[in-house]
């Protein structure tokens, strides 16, 4: 029995009453508070109270509260289901972590309002993987349950009851013709002629159906890979291992990913286990979809992804919460789906920025995955053409065991511009599209489609002087002017504002020239080089799917390229300059990235396959562009891992970004040093950094708010598996919250998500 003490005094900042009755604290809760929100003083203790997280936005108030059970909800009430509750002068919806028979408080307690349904949405596994969530990305866990839960459909709900109402009547009819026909056996049966077997001798003679069909080695889409078959003995023995896997290029059909990530589904589902995979965007999902239900069948695998719609969405989610499915393929929203008997989570391409959640606590895929399978057992795969310095930090440290290809399948890569090709085709060797890459398209579209990618779409989303070559500004809000298509009139890409004349602030000249060259402008630029030949292009917001195995100019950004089903006869990768370029901690990452999938749509080198790398610069080696060319993802992350380590960058050190305006981000930043003095936390306080205007212009004022004065804090601390700094930043925060002070916004892995 727990010791009664005051109430905090975040209790006495949010509660105007004067006095607080004692009370106390729940035996097992961790950080669990009650405030007179929920209570009255005086009364006797209820038989059957309900301990209810309420879904509250402040941080001081992230906790459970005790409600009673009226006695008209007792038969529909139980641990995880979704009510409605009383707090102050509103109606909540919270979720029923557990019931008790005594409640611990020592006053009246409030009711329950109301049951909103009786289906358990709140599954033991993932309340338990959002407290742990919370913790780690010091958050709110009413955030992280918003993330886990979609909203309630009612018409969805009651769809799905009629169907399993109608196929459990079917199935009960079916029971009982099966016993008449028993019975009509048994008589016969007396009467000497053979009777129907037992159900015991019809357990052993007639086995019942099996989940999958055994693994044939010799075709399995896993002989590629040092390794991969073993993997999947593990999963279907019911193990637990955890890999990194990184997909060979240039294998298509049943030896392209989506069918190996088919197999590692059923493999856990020959162990009677449930299967999460999560992939980027919708392309990805059905490709996945497509292969997981050829090998496994409809009925037991769903989608799950935040652009099926309400309907859709939360059906998906109730066949998934009621066992109905035991293999869920989706997006970032399908990363808390409650898998029953969870046995494998898989996902693909961790370095993909749509994996980072845009909404408080900011958890991303992979570290999400990985906590659900620490926590449940259940086997781990990270997928991708490419590994991320942060998998590798896990390969090294023994985490995650690396399955490798164990032969060359792509293309060869060849990096256009270089001397002995200027000896040769003089200028044109280092033009846009190269003479080299020309050729080389000229002669692959006679086998087949070609690829192109260009990092940025648009037709023209940057313009220069075109005397001086000084970046265009919009003159309102000083964004980038870019022309939208040919003939266009230059228009901002930030206010669109359109400028009809430009004076160039450096010289005064009027001309305008291109800066960048989008895919746009490209398509219409290869439409002239290459006469007759088509000419389909890829990218937000018409993004192919496939494209047929006919010669045809593939024109496509970064994560836009088609599928084309053969394979592509080769690839030319424009501007790779663009892409180093970027700013960012991971843009060397995220440029192997984009260039290795490209790549791995190519047919291999022993089926002609070319890739041509154009317009990486000659002045300093890269080594993402020796990765390409050498096909060494796994060289290049060790390398990246190594280089971040001798300057203190994640994922070596771990950090958080504190960003608002100057004065309650300073105060924030001053608290957080205070707080690790006194409890002897070591972590180091770095900034401020003015942020930049990027996207400040106001279109309702017309004004822009250039002069707005925020700023940002870096928090580091070197362990990044320390608990204490995520929670003294969480009492900071909480602290700041009952004070009702500033908002400051907190988000821990900022670079790790792109968005340094």
């Amino acid at each position: 029995m727990s010791e009664p003490h005051a109430p905090t005094s975040e209790q006495l900042a949010l509660l105007r009453e004067a006095a607080r009755p004692h009370h106390k604290e729940p035996a097992g809760a961790t950080g669990t508070d009650t405030t007179d929100d929920a209570h009255k003083t005086s009364g006797a203790k209820p038989d059957l109270v309900a301990v209810v997280w309420p879904m509250l936005e402040v941080p001081h108030l992230d906790r459970e509260f005790e409600y009673t059970v009226p006695e008209e909800m007792r038969d529909d009430i139980a641990v995880g289901v979704a009510v409605k509750v009383r707090f102050k002068a509103q109606q909540i919806t919270g979720y029923v972590v557990a019931l008790r028979e005594q409640a611990e408080f020592s006053g009246t307690l409030r009711p329950i309002q109301r049951v909103i349904s009786s289906q358990v949405v709140l599954t033991p596994h993932v309340w338990e993987l959002a407290r742990a969530v919370a913790a780690r990305d010091a958050g709110n866990v009413s955030d992280v349950l918003r993330l886990a839960i979609p909203p309630r459909h009612a018409r969805a709900e009651a769809a799905l009851d009629a169907r399993d109402e109608k196929a459990a009547a079917s199935e009960r009819a079916d029971v009982d013709a099966v016993g008449e026909t028993a019975d009509a056996s048994d008589t016969t049966a007396a009467d000497g002629s053979p009777g129907a077997p037992s159900d015991g001798e019809r357990s052993e003679s007639e086995p019942t159906e099996p989940a999958g069909a055994a693994v044939d080695e010799a075709s399995s889409a896993w002989r590629f890979y040092g390794g991969g078959l073993s993997l999947l003995k593990h999963i279907a023995d019911g193990e637990g291992p955890r890999a990194s896997w990184n997909v060979a290029p240039g294998l298509f059909g049943d030896d392209a990913w989506p069918a190996a990530v088919a197999e590692l589904a059923d493999a856990a589902r020959r162990s009677k286990r449930g299967s999460l995979v999560v992939v980027p965007d919708a392309r990805d999902v059905e490709r996945v979809l497509e292969a997981c239900t050829a090998l496994l069948g409809r009925d037991k695998v769903v989608r799950l992804s935040a652009d099926q719609g309400p309907q859709a969405r939360y059906t998906s989610f109730l066949k998934t919460v009621r066992g109905e499915a035991d293999v869920v393929v989706g997006t970032r929203a399908a990363m808390f789906a409650p898998v029953k008997d969870l046995g494998l989570v898989v996902w693909w391409d961790d370095t993909d920025p749509l994996h980072a959640e845009p909404h408080a606590p900011y958890p991303h895929v992979r570290d999400v995955l990985r906590e659900r399978a620490l926590l449940s057992g259940a086997a781990l795969v990270s997928a991708g053409p490419t590994r991320s310095a942060a998998v590798e930090a896990w390969v090294e440290s023994g985490d995650l065991v690396a399955v490798d290809a164990v032969a060359r399948t792509g293309a060869a890569v060849v990096v256009t511009g270089d001397d002995r090709a200027v000896e040769r085709h003089g200028p044109a060797a280092r033009a846009r599209l190269p003479a080299q890459a020309w050729r080389g398209a000229t002669d692959a579209l006679a086998h087949g489609p070609v690829l192109v990618q260009v990092p940025r779409r648009g037709y023209v989303p940057a313009l220069a002087c075109a005397r001086c070559r000084t970046k265009a500004a919009c003159p309102v809000c000083h964004g980038p002017l870019g022309l939208a298509d040919e003939g266009a009139t230059p228009t901002c890409r930030w206010c669109g504002h359109v400028a009809h004349v430009i004076t160039c602030p450096e010289c005064g000249a009027h001309e305008l020239r291109s800066l960048v060259v989008g895919a746009g402008r490209t398509a219409e630029e290869l439409g002239r080089a290459f006469p007759g030949v088509p000419v389909r292009r890829s990218g937000a917001p018409d993004v192919l799917a496939t494209v047929p195995d006919t010669p045809a100019l593939v024109i496509a950004t970064p994560g836009a390229e088609p599928v084309a089903e053969n394979g592509y006869s080769a690839a030319i990768l424009l501007d790779a300059w663009a892409l180093l370029d970027r700013a960012g901690l991971d843009s060397s990452e995220r440029a192997l990235t984009h260039w290795s999938t490209a790549a791995g749509l190519v047919r291999g080198a022993t089926d002609g396959g070319a890739v041509y790398l154009c317009g990486v610069p000659r002045h300093v080696p890269f080594p993402s562009v020796e990765a390409l060319v050498r096909a060494a993802p796994r060289w290049f992350a060790v390398r990246e891992l190594a280089e971040r380590a001798e300057v203190g960058l994640p994922p070596v050190v771990r950090m958080a970004a504190l960003e608002g305006p100057r004065r309650a981000a300073q105060d924030v930043a001053d608290e957080v040093s205070r707080r690790a003095n006194d409890d002897g936390v070591p972590l180091d306080v770095l900034g401020p950094l003015p942020l930049g205007r990027r996207h400040k212009f106001d279109r309702a004022t017309g004004r822009s708010n250039d002069d707005d004065p925020k700023v940002r804090y870096l928090v580091r601390w070197n362990d990044p598996g320390a608990p204490e700094p995520p929670k003294l930043l969480r009492g900071v925060q909480a602290a700041r919250s009952a004070a009702r002070e500033p908002v400051v916004t907190l988000r821990l892995d900022p670079m790790l998500d792109g968005l340094a």
